[in-house]
């Protein structure tokens, strides 16, 4: 009985960290290729001598690469794959017009801020965050969200709420990213702007998903759903 007892209990618990792993597997490609790589890129191409506009030119690949794997993933063109490959191709067509280093890196704040401003208009119907949320998730969690943007006004007030304060965040991260690009070291670029993109995004990612997860507020939405039902 204890030998079965612990065997049930060492698969479920092998299944619980099979789970987070494939949880948080998009998480650390999205880390792997958008963050580490394209620095690895970048300073290890400027290290080898290569040309300063080849090497951020090079270092957007992993990202696109990331971004086509999140539509491998996901077996179709989401809101989100729509959004990411349009920034990369819009900003690799930019980068190859102008030849500019620095414009270059003044680019990627360019295109913040248009996502930025996406996120914003999209606020008198349905809000980027909940179309994301719908994208990336399946079955009945995606079911859930659905009608809970049907029946209850917390939650749509909630996923207006989140797009405005990602929306304005990342209006604030584009000024910031077009002052650096013109004023800082041209090699130090990259690594500012790049812990400011982590810092910008864990920032906003904690807030979302402690405010979004409020007890309180999970109630509400439960009971707003229940009684439309």
């Amino acid at each position: 009985m204890t030998k079965a007892t612990d065997t049930a209990g060492t698969n479920a618990g092998a299944d619980r960290r099979t789970k987070v792993t494939a949880a948080n597997g998009p998480l650390v490609q999205g880390v792997v290729l958008n963050v580490a790589a394209p620095l690895a890129v970048f300073y290890g191409l400027r290290a080898a001598g290569a040309g300063l506009w080849w090497a951020v030119l090079a270092s957007a690949l992993p990202p696109t690469l990331e971004a086509l794997l999140t539509v491998v993933r996901e077996r179709r063109v989401g809101m989100l794959g729509i959004l990411v490959l349009s920034m990369v191709a819009l900003g690799a067509a930019l980068s190859v017009v102008t030849g500019s280093p620095r414009f270059m890196f003044a680019k990627d704040g360019w295109m913040t801020g248009i996502v930025g401003l996406v996120f914003l208009c999209t606020l008198r119907g349905r809000p980027v965050i909940h179309r994301i949320l719908s994208s990336v998730t399946r079955g009945d969690k995606r079911a859930q969200i659905e009608r809970d943007w049907e029946t209850s006004p917390t939650f749509r007030h909630l996923m207006r709420l989140l797009t405005a304060v990602w929306g304005v965040g990342l209006l604030l991260d584009s000024v910031v990213r077009v002052v650096i690009a013109y004023t800082l070291p041209v090699d130090s670029v990259m690594l500012v702007t790049t812990l400011q993109y982590v810092a910008l995004f864990v920032s906003l990612e904690v807030f979302s998903r402690r405010y979004g997860r409020t007890p309180a507020r999970v109630a509400a939405i439960r009971s707003e759903a229940a009684a439309a039902a």
